[in-house]
């Protein structure tokens, strides 16, 4: 069982790292959200997180994940780190590299992992949950294998039934709201309900007409974004009252707010709102120790220096010690020899690295920086291995020396060492405090080491973050593919960490722009970029900063093409606000962006609560002034106009005996006025052309669209222009299309000059078609 704890408020992207939440990120707003008072860690000889040294700690999310039998984390099924995941415990592993929690990801559900399949189906299936698609009934249950309710369920559930309706408040991280609206909602009256989240931007106002004709549906409300800009003039209280519709439906309602937005909203509908009661600490504690794996949960919960703390924090704080107890006790137990139990200087050793996890290795880091003989050799070092995650390094000495140059080291320091100068890999895994291992990997102090040494690299250094992002970059594109990949796919949370501790998207901005300008390292770029818009505590920053991007003047054409796809990716999520996005990245002068842009748009068309709204830009593209508008507007028809449906004929055509819409002929009409057609163009045009020469019904709609595309317009302006872009089509298409043979192609040719010869306004009565017809 699980308690309750927000999905959106306690997961990071990808995952948590040690000694830090699921943050959102802003382009420079704070977190609205409300901080965490305390930053828990048990009391006593346990090293715990440093307001005053380290701003980077957040005591409350997702801790590494359990790991496997290669050391790594297992990824958890779950998004939220305060839900149970229904994991299996943490096998003994052989070693661990030290590898931070990399599963899980705030809003969207992302995992780092080398996988690139795998990262792109999860991001995926999340923006899919949040644009008010159903709620996966896999997913639903992954969330709630391990539910454990909260103290109120009964109350909670006697009122859902009883208004249809239902107001979850609270504040803070791990809270509970979502977790409990799923159980909740989950089954009622032994009928299990579609779960939908209703679609909506920030600031949108509410309908409950809008949930309409959805038979057994569960909706969710979700209002807990700290942007949320709700006005209290919007009368939510009224329309909650309203649930004639949802009797109607056999459908519920549940709506997740915090508590000040509710004051200002919630004016007549007061007697629908609860506050979730979380669990007993102790039992919650217990609790997930347990499903981890740990040997003897009790003990944990007994000792002074939890207990006197768990009565106190939220589910989702619990959950985060639980997990860094779990990992500690794993790996200590696989370094022991796969020993099952611990003994009473393994729990004190434990202790010691759990409280080290949940600080980010802070002061275990200072120490070792300033010892006092430490030489920039042996911190490129440590800073190299975290870069490796603790895997081998080939040509360790050559990469340390090429660090240091890229960081302006002069002299010996930036020269590779050769034969036996310098230490081994021995003497330099142990001038870590880390354990080499026989394959050449070594094993770190403990979980999240490695990510901690670089973020502490990130603050301790900061005129070096530009260098350092630009050799990994470089490395990344030097490594083998899919070494490069991998080590972008371990790079990205760390980089996500990064902006939620400091609150900056500038180093986010630089490593995007060096992959985005590698085709193998572009999806991560993407990637990255589509996780960190969806964190809750980080989207409205990011969402704010890429905006600004897309029209800066540093911005390359290649991060601007990642952008489009971007932008694309977050549509079902925040449609108005991303079509604009789309609407200003099409003014773009930069080479391929505009052609971006098209194929982004052409991908959105599928969505069909999308498409009414694509259509009056794409008309209003097709005859802008800007070209570049209009280049992306072709680029999206074309795209458009290259689909086939069930019987081979272009879509776009449409049924016979209704006309072709006038938004077809009007893209047509803006490709054909280019100085030249592209080569899309000339794809489309053989698609539509050899549909024509095949299908005796479609004939007639495919040379009269063309014809009228050419013809059809008030004025006389570039009609020369698109008859001679049509003869250029036309003839290409007799040499390169796939129907029929030449000669029959050249027939189909000949008819459709003769057409549009016929059809000129001011055709002289004795003029004969080109030469050939």
């Amino acid at each position: 069982m699980t308690a309750p704890v927000d999905d959106a408020e306690t997961r990071i992207p990808f995952a948590a790292g040690p000694g830090e939440q699921s943050a959102g990120v802003s382009a420079d707003a704070q977190d609205e959200r409300e901080p965490e008072d305390p930053r828990h860690t048990p009391a006593g000889d346990i090293p715990g997180p440093r307001a005053e040294s380290d701003p980077t700690v957040v005591p409350v999310g997702s801790a590494p994940a359990p790991e496997t039998e290669t050391g790594k984390p297992e990824q958890s099924p779950s998004e939220d780190p305060g839900v149970g995941t229904g994991e299996e415990p943490p096998p003994a592993a052989e070693h661990n590299a030290g590898t931070p929690a990399q599963h899980g990801a705030p809003q969207v559900d992302v995992h780092a992992d080398t996988n690139q399949g795998l990262m792109v189906g999860q991001w995926f299936e999340s923006v899919q949950r949040h644009s008010g698609a159903p709620l996966r009934a896999k997913w639903v249950d992954q969330q709630l294998a391990t539910y454990l309710p909260i103290k109120n369920e009964t109350e909670a559930d006697e009122r859902l039934k009883r208004d249809r309706v239902l107001v979850l408040v609270a504040d803070g991280l791990g809270s509970g709201r979502l977790t409990a609206a799923l159980r909740l909602l989950h089954t009622r009256d032994g009928v299990r309900l579609t779960l939908r989240r209703v679609r909506r931007e920030t600031g949108d106002s509410f309908s409950m007409e809008g949930l309409r004709g959805h038979k057994e549906t569960g909706w969710i409300l979700d209002l807990r974004d700290p942007e949320e800009s709700l006005p209290a003039t919007c009368d939510l209280g009224l329309e909650l009252c309203d649930v004639d519709d949802l009797e109607n439906d056999g459908s519920y309602l549940i709506v997740l707010v915090g508590t000040e937005l509710w004051k200002r909203i919630g004016h007549d509908a007061g007697s629908l709102a609860l506050v979730p009661q979380p669990p007993d600490g102790v039992t919650l504690f217990v609790h997930y120790l347990t499903r981890s794996g740990v040997t003897n949960p009790s003990i944990w919960a007994e000792d002074h220096r939890f207990s006197k703390d768990l009565p106190r924090l939220r589910p989702g704080q619990i959950k985060k010690w639980a997990d860094a107890v779990a990992l500690s006790e794993s790996q200590y137990l696989a370094a022991a020899g796969g020993r099952s139990e611990l003994s009473k200087e393994g729990f004190e050793k434990v202790v010691q690295t759990a409280g080290h996890v949940l600080s980010g290795w802070i002061d275990v880091l200072a120490d070792w920086h300033s010892f006092g003989t430490r030489t920039s050799y042996e911190r490129n070092y440590l800073l190299l291995a975290a870069v490796y995650d603790g895997e081998p390094i080939e040509g360790v000495h050559r990469k340390i020396a090429s660090l240091a140059t890229g960081f302006g080291e002069k002299g010996e320091r930036a020269e590779p060492l050769s034969g036996q100068q310098g230490p081994g890999l021995i003497q330099l895994a142990r001038q870590i405090e880390a354990e080499p291992l026989p394959d050449g990997s070594i094993r770190f102090p403990g979980p999240g080491f490695a990510e901690a040494v670089v973020r502490y690299f990130w603050r301790d250094r900061p005129e070096l973050i530009d260098a350092f992002t630009k050799w990994t970059g470089q490395l990344c594109l030097e490594l083998k593919h899919p070494q490069g990949s991998q080590l972008a796919a371990r790079m990205a949370p760390w980089v996500l960490h990064h902006v939620q501790a400091t609150r900056k998207t500038r180093l986010l901005r630089l490593v995007v722009t060096g992959w985005a300008a590698d085709e193998n390292l572009a999806p991560h770029a993407h990637e990255l970029l589509v996780a960190a818009s969806l964190d809750p505590q980080i989207a409205q920053m990011t969402l704010k900063a890429i905006g600004a991007w897309e029209s800066h003047a540093e911005s390359t054409a290649e991060l601007q093409k990642t952008l489009a796809r971007v932008f694309q990716s977050l549509a079902p999520v925040h449609p108005q606000r991303m079509l604009r996005r789309l609407g200003e990245l099409a003014l773009s002068r930069e080479p391929g962006v505009a052609e971006a842009v098209g194929e982004a748009i052409n991908h959105l068309w599928g969505d069909d609560q999308l498409r009414p709204k694509l259509l009056p830009i794409l008309t209003g593209w097709f005859g802008s002034g800007q070209e570049s508008l209009r280049t992306a507007a072709g680029s999206a028809f074309m795209n458009l106009a290259l689909q086939l449906d069930d019987s081979g004929q272009p879509a776009l055509l449409g049924t016979s005996g209704t006309p072709v819409a006038d938004w077809v002929l009007g893209g047509w009409r803006a490709v054909l006025e280019a100085d030249e057609p592209s080569n899309l163009v000339r794809r489309a045009c053989i698609v539509w052309l050899d549909a024509a020469a095949v299908h005796d019904h479609a004939t007639e709609r495919t040379l009269d669209t063309l014809v009228r595309a050419v013809h059809e317009t008030a004025t006389d302006n570039l009609r020369g222009q698109r008859f001679l872009n049509l003869v250029r089509l036309a003839e290409h298409w007799m040499l390169q299309g796939g129907a029929l043979d030449e000669e029959g192609r050249n027939a189909v040719r000949a008819d459709l000059m003769r057409r549009a010869n016929l059809a000129d306004p001011h055709r002289a009565q004795t003029r004969s078609g080109p030469t050939g017809v």
